[in-house]
């Protein structure tokens, strides 16, 4: 089953121009597929209009002649034998450098062979995106592909229509004078757009503009708002479009997936709230664990050694004077009492210099300093969450 296709056309001077220098073919061929053509001639005082004309005249009677065995090679041959007639023309009417851009897509069901020379331009849109776009054959373009000149310094740099390969024109550019083909054509999918237009429309329209311009219009009244957007923002230029839809007649809203349900967040300015305090039953509480220790260490050598403590000791050191006037009282009491008395020590345990280490839960917190008072406690940080039709 074939791919049905929506094709339209139109051309404009523009605002600021006399004369329109452009022109633009759809043709059907007899096999039943599509030939759209779009040309912008160059020149003046009628050289362009001509060059434009006698240009897309050619390549339709060439894609006509020609076996759709091998499109890209007929597309090729039928630039070769325009340029030519280009060239025969300015000769007749002794108009040199008359020349012409061109643009080609032979659409055959949902393959588009695709071929240009100069600066005029094919774009394809897949639900809403660009998927491909032919390259310009400027001054420009080339200083882009080198690195020299970025996209937005090429567009307002002055050559930035200056063509280095044209049907016709220059003997400069008929030196480099080469269509560029592409040897597999596209594929078209049910709601493709294919666009092809001279530069009066892409110098005022940037390429992620075109397609919204024209999302959800008929495709008649998408190339009509196309020209008058160009129109309306300078139309310094004549102003050509061609719009194809593949399969239906309205150009595709761009797809959007679901949106996510948006999450409320505190209206600025409100002060803190302290979060309510639930009841809860009522449990004994363990006893707290004791803090996890971790050795210290003493920077540059050993560590220092620990004090001895006498075998058997379970307490304080007692002090000399008492052991003395203990063994007095022991004597003048004498062996009535039995045993002497001896004084018995506290039991708290010996001290040491151990640094603790905080576990919270923005991490491992740094060993406290060892000192005679309490070592502070570092804090913990908190992690913030916070139809078809032609002319000229």
């Amino acid at each position: 089953m074939s791919l049905p296709l929506y094709i339209h056309g139109s051309s404009d001077v523009g605002r600021q121009r006399a004369q329109n220098e452009d022109s633009y073919r759809i043709a059907a061929q007899p096999d039943g597929s599509r030939l759209l053509v779009v040309c912008d001639g160059m020149g003046g005082h009628e050289a362009g209009e001509v060059a434009s004309q006698v240009a897309s005249d050619r390549i339709v009677e060439v894609i006509a002649a020609s076996s759709p065995d091998n499109p890209p090679r007929a597309i090729y041959q039928a630039f070769v034998e325009a340029n030519q007639a280009v060239i025969d023309a300015a000769s007749t009417r002794g108009a040199q450098g008359m020349g012409t851009t061109g643009v080609i897509a032979w659409v055959m069901s949902s393959r588009c062979h695709v071929g240009w020379v100069g600066d005029s331009r094919l774009y394809q849109f897949r639900a809403g995106a660009l998927i491909d776009r032919t390259r310009d054959h400027t001054r420009v373009a080339q200083m882009i592909s080198q690195g020299i000149l970025t996209a937005e310094e090429a567009r307002y740099h002055p050559d930035a229509h200056v063509l280095v390969r044209a049907l016709g024109g220059s003997p400069g550019v008929q030196k480099s004078f080469k269509p560029e083909v592409w040897a597999e054509p596209l594929e078209l999918r049910p709601g493709d757009v294919v666009l092809l237009c001279s530069d009066g429309l892409y110098d005022f329209i940037e390429d992620h503009e075109l397609y919204p311009l024209i999302e959800g219009c008929d495709y008649q009244d998408a190339v009509t708002r196309l020209i008058q957007t160009a129109n309306e923002r300078g139309g310094a230029d004549n102003i050509t479009v061609i719009l194809l839809v593949a399969g239906q007649p309205e150009v595709p809203r761009t797809a959007k997936g679901p949106q996510e349900a948006r999450r409320e967040t505190l209206p600025d300015g409100m002060s803190m709230l302290a979060p309510a305090v639930q009841a809860e039953p009522v449990v004994r509480a363990a006893p707290a664990p004791e803090p996890r220790r971790r050795e210290p260490v003493v920077p540059g050598g050993a560590a220092a050694p620990a004090a001895t403590v006498p075998a058997g000791s379970t307490g304080r050191r007692v002090p000399l004077w008492w052991l003395l006037a203990t063994g007095v009282l022991t004597m003048g009491v004498g062996l009535a009492l039995g045993l002497g008395a001896a004084g018995t020590p506290s039991t708290q345990g010996p001290s040491q210099g151990s640094s603790f280490v905080v576990e919270t839960d923005a991490g491992t917190g740094a060993p406290a300093a060892s000192s005679g008072q309490d070592a502070g406690v570092p804090a913990p940080s908190s992690g913030s969450r916070v139809m078809e039709s032609g002319g000229k």
